[in-house]
């Protein structure tokens, strides 16, 4: 897949998330573009 920054619409991140088990699984999540690139800058 090719990797650029959209400027636009929702953009889907990856994140990691640890259940009540303490198990680690990864999570798709939709925010549009400005607050998708913070969270992937953090």
């Amino acid at each position: 897949m090719s990797k650029h920054a959209m400027t636009t619409g929702p953009v889907c991140t990856w994140i990691a998330v640890t259940d009540a088990s303490g198990r680690t699984h990864m999570e798709a999540r939709w925010a549009p573009a400005p607050t998708a690139l913070a969270v992937a800058a953090a």
